[in-house]
């Protein structure tokens, strides 16, 4: 079995790449091809446009079994700004935590599930393990769909994903979707002494968000309402808002950035039907006062809600893996998880650390959470000697 001073050596190493976002992952990736290929796993990069960044796909066992994926991202938040106490990408080791980027979200579960790649590969006779690992997750899960279409083309489907983000090792079944996009005025400028010869983009602007912050209180207020989530409805977010130069110029340009995160099956595409009905009436008024004017939509990120079955067997399988009796949870956070299961794949949320430690300076993991994140995979080495679909519906395991 895996060793805990295996998993916290990985887990050093994978600190010390700083895989932000906004950089390559490949240096990352690499190493973690041939740490795989050390063992005799073949893995295969399903690459962005650019070349730059690639996701990972690897399969231990038979390709033609129903099996698990293991799946996390291995890009991280940035540390400008952030007042570490530590170097962020070199990993520090206190008696009884490590602290880096990435310890927690989610290099953590990606150190124990590669430190058990050994013990996969001895077990897997009959179910086989896909560790699947993103790229760009933070900034909108931009990777992740090319690497589920692989893994949804499969010889056979998987009948369970572990999407690995801190959890703490409870069995989260559902969380909120988001659409976030940009708005982009064009407007017409001057002086301010003579507004009726311009198109103010900044007031633009204000009207469309003013329009947004009405819309999020009706929703609210009418729901649909689902008790199970903080806050139960679907909410509506401006998080930014600019333009403008200076007081006596009126501003030709201005834009804003919202967000919409909605309860599984609410019916966001009615929502965002509103936001462009609310956004075409202000381009006709802008160019109304100058044709010249105009509003522009870019889709900056989403990804879809998930909802699991609590009593699901996949649910049900994960919480004996991860050894947590407590009933199953929704998380306040997006992830990954919802683009595998509307690709047909039974999935939960669920690995170490704590998601309030994410993001911020000296991030930390427990030792003891490794330690649990370890069992949890051994246990999950126990049962590849098995059809998954046998040992997911046994619940007297």
């Amino acid at each position: 079995m895996a060793s805990e001073q295996s998993t916290t050596a990985i887990l050093e190493r994978l600190i010390g790449f700083a895989s932000v976002s906004s950089e390559s992952n490949l240096d990352i990736v690499s190493w973690i091809e041939d740490y795989l290929s050390q063992y005799g796993v073949a893995s295969r990069r399903i690459p962005d446009r650019s070349g730059r960044k690639a996701s990972l796909l690897a399969t231990i066992g038979p390709d033609d079994r129903a099996g698990v994926v293991l799946s996390a991202h291995t890009d991280v938040v940035p540390v400008a700004g952030q007042n570490w106490t530590t170097s962020p990408f070199a990993a520090t080791r206190s008696p009884d935590r490590i602290i880096g980027r990435g310890a927690t979200d989610m290099k953590g579960f990606i150190a124990s599930v590669l430190a058990h790649v050994p013990d996969f590969k001895a077990a897997a006779t009959a179910t086989p393990v896909h560790i699947a690992l993103s790229y760009d997750e933070e900034v909108g899960c931009l990777g992740a769909p090319d690497l589920v279409a692989e893994i949804a083309g499969l010889r056979e489907t998987p009948l369970l994903c572990i999407v690995g983000e801190p959890t703490g090792l409870g069995i989260g079944y559902a969380h909120k979707g988001k659409v976030a996009r940009r708005v982009v005025v064009t407007g017409r400028g001057g002086h301010s002494a003579l507004p009726h010869r311009a198109a103010n983009a900044v007031s633009a602007a204000a009207r469309i968000a003013a329009f947004l912050d009405e819309l999020a209180l009706r929703t609210a207020r009418d729901g649909p309402h689902n008790a199970a989530f903080d806050p139960p409805y679907t909410t509506i977010h401006v998080g930014s808002l600019h333009g403008g130069s200076a007081l006596n110029f009126v501003p030709d340009r201005a834009a804003l950035e919202f967000e919409v995160r909605y309860t599984p099956g609410a019916d966001a595409a009615a929502l965002l039907a509103q936001v462009d009905a609310a956004i075409a009436r202000e381009r006709d008024r802008l160019k109304a006062q100058a044709p010249e004017a105009d509003i522009t939509v870019e889709d900056m990120a989403s990804y879809p809600a998930l909802m699991t079955a609590p009593d699901s067997p996949a649910v049900r399988a994960a919480q004996r893996l991860a050894g947590h009796a407590g009933p199953a949870m929704t998380v306040s956070f997006g992830t990954e998880a919802g683009i595998y299961a509307q690709a047909g794949i039974p999935t939960v949320v669920c690995g170490p650390g704590d998601i309030a430690r994410a993001h911020k300076a000296d991030e930390w993991i427990a030792v003891t959470e490794l330690a649990a994140a370890d069992t949890m995979m051994q246990r999950l080495a126990s049962q590849l000697g098995k059809p998954a679909k046998v040992w997911m519906n046994d619940d007297k395991q």
